[in-house]
């Protein structure tokens, strides 16, 4: 398994299956793995990233098809998979995500937006004021498009990275698009997590028995990458649960280096320290640390 730790090239496509292609994301700038998937008359993009990447993966999706984006589905409500909205809208594409991202673009914006334009000129030259909602909002956990003989499954599993987290599930060539539910690398934060939870919408995902599995962030791989997300989520919960048990504050458990298992250093992060006074507030309160008081950092 390798991690995406460095800029990978923004020409870079690989096929994955006959009408399934990865863009990988150029990490220097930001962006999240992007997947499109061919239908019959039209194709589906899964993660738009930020609006910088739009003109960018319209080129590119044009070198591999001239069928029309008709749909762009964001995995979730997160600056660097659904920014691009908009831009994907004005060409014509019906943008949509399970309700929860509707939620959490209700709580959390335009203030990320705003925060991310000071940042970033690829949203500030957007002028807009804040993200644009994906005009379809999915309820319940299962929604399938078909058309011919490709059928792709929209899942949901519950509240894991986020609220809303979307799988996209292609079931005849057993592939399987994460968004951040799962990604192979360091890449992941967890303010708008239910870190208890998210191990278990991995277990369920892997019911499916995956081929394939595409990141949000970092190479392709296989169910390891859904194994080794979920064992790591539970090892780290349990580190920080016994630093709690033992009397540790919330300020000493982030100062503590945590040793975990060999087989978890894929995922941890350089500022492990405050995912772990994350995890400790989700603890001491009983609930989501992403339904508790919080500014994204």
């Amino acid at each position: 398994m390798h991690s995406q730790t460095a800029a990978v090239s923004s020409n870079e496509a690989r096929t994955i299956a006959p009408g399934i292609w990865f863009f990988a994301g150029d990490a220097h700038k930001g962006y999240s793995n992007s997947i499109v998937i061919e239908m019959d008359t039209y194709l589906i993009l899964v993660d738009p990233s930020y609006p910088g990447r739009t003109e960018e993966l319209a080129r590119l999706i044009a070198s591999r098809s001239s069928k029309p984006v008709n749909y762009v589905f964001d995995t979730h409500a997160h600056a660097d998979h659904s920014y691009a909205n908009a831009g994907w809208t004005r060409r014509g594409a019906t943008t949509m995500a399970f309700a929860g991202v509707g939620e959490e673009m209700k709580l959390y914006e335009p203030e990320r937006w705003q925060t991310n334009g000071m940042k970033r000129e690829d949203v500030r030259a957007t002028g807009e004021t804040s993200v644009e909602p994906p005009k379809k909002l999915l309820q319940g956990d299962r929604f399938v498009l078909r058309e011919g003989s490709r059928e792709v499954d929209f899942l949901h599993f519950g509240w894991g990275h986020t609220r809303g987290d979307g799988f996209v599930w292609i079931p005849k060539e057993r592939v399987l698009c994460t968004g951040d539910a799962a990604v192979n690398g360091p890449r992941n934060k967890f303010w708008d997590a239910d870190v208890a939870n998210w191990p278990k919408t991995l277990d369920r995902a892997l019911t499916l028995r995956p081929g394939v599995v595409l990141p949000g962030h970092g190479e392709p791989g296989g169910a390891e990458v859904l194994r080794g997300q979920a064992k790591y989520l539970r090892d780290l919960y349990a580190a920080v649960a016994r630093e709690k048990a033992s009397g540790m504050t919330e300020q000493q458990a982030m100062a503590t280096p945590i040793t975990l298992p060999a087989d978890d250093a894929n995922w941890v992060r350089d500022d492990q320290g405050v995912t772990a006074g994350i995890l400790y507030r989700e603890i001491a309160a009983g609930k989501p640390a992403g339904s508790l008081p919080h500014t994204w950092k």
